[in-house]
């Protein structure tokens, strides 16, 4: 899906309004969407209340300081420093660009350092020299943003997920879960036998890089169950991705071995593992919906608990 990113826009003085008004065409240009000070209604609301209505629907922040503090607001901070205050607190994305002309009235000369300090350890940093410069700036740092910190951003209607699929996704899961722990305990005593340890081996597929550059090769590999669940137990505790437990598994693997090269377990090969985990009771998976996205976890169960005190 194609995302657009909202960036509010903000400034420390009505004196930069043309500038402001350049960043947010440039980065509109860009492909983003600007949003700031211009957009405020006819309305009962303090600025400052509209303000962070925007920014909460803002995926980044973006300060533009010049050489004047501003006008002070009733709690002695000046709007932009007010709703820099307010996108901090919502860990919304921090933009900085700084002027590096000193402010000319020496009783705000120390609000406006003080203000660019913090600004300075809030996120990306950058120095202007004029509207073409700053400009060029404010794309860059939204760029070098996005690719450091992605935000949801918005999409268009056509493109969204029904949440509706998502849960009957869900719903689908649950079931298949409760199916397999039905059939765990239809099959507790052939069950006992593979935690034994007698018949729990399965052939797995790798992905081994020899390199840094280049495909992988697939290698096929009998493995023990048992010993993959005891290998990666700990990292179970805390209910890692099921991306993740492909690496792990092949971390395992190579140290085991003492591979030298980089293995990763097949993504059809972790399926099957998790599959044949949950049916012994071992681990319970879910799925975890973030945003239009969803993954699936793997987490320990008391059976398996129990399991790991006996194999060790």
């Amino acid at each position: 899906m194609n995302r657009v990113f909202q960036v509010f826009i903000s400034s420390t003085c009505n004196d930069l309004r043309d500038e402001r008004q350049a960043v947010s065409n440039t980065l509109a240009k860009a492909g983003y969407m600007p949003a700031g000070l211009e957009v405020l209604p006819a309305t009962d609301q303090t600025q400052l209340e509209y303000i962070k209505r925007i920014i909460d629907r803002s995926d980044y922040y973006v300060a533009i300081v010049g050489s004047r503090y501003g006008s002070l607001s009733h709690d002695g901070l000046n709007f932009s420093e007010g709703a820099f205050e307010y996108a901090r607190s919502k860990d919304v994305p921090i933009l900085a660009l700084l002027s590096e002309i000193p402010e000319p009235d020496a009783g705000l000369k120390e609000r406006l350092d003080a203000f660019k300090a913090r600004l300075s350890a809030a996120g990306i940093v950058e120095t202007w020299l004029n509207e073409s410069d700053l400009c060029m700036k404010a794309v860059m740092a939204v760029a070098t943003a996005v690719n450091l910190k992605p935000r949801a951003g918005w999409i268009r209607g056509d493109q969204a997920i029904d949440p509706k699929v998502l849960q009957e996704l869900e719903r689908l899961r649950i079931e298949n879960a409760d199916l397999h722990q039905k059939l765990a305990n239809l099959n507790r005593g052939s069950t006992d036998l593979v935690l034994a340890g007698s018949v729990d081996s399965v052939t797995v597929e790798f992905l081994v890089y020899r390199s840094e550059e280049g495909a992988p090769d697939t290698v096929s590999k009998s493995i023990s169950l048992g010993d993959v669940f005891v290998g990666i137990y700990d990292h179970l505790l805390k209910s890692p991705s099921e991306a993740y437990v492909r690496e792990l598994v092949g971390y395992w693997y190579r140290q085991k071995f003492r591979m030298s090269d980089y293995w990763e377990l097949g993504e059809k090969s972790v399926t099957v593992i998790r599959d044949r985990l949950e049916a012994m009771g071992l681990i319970r998976s879910r799925s975890i919906i973030a945003g239009f996205s969803n993954h699936i976890a793997w987490s320990v169960t008391e059976k398996g608990k129990q399991f790991l005190r006996s194999r060790r």
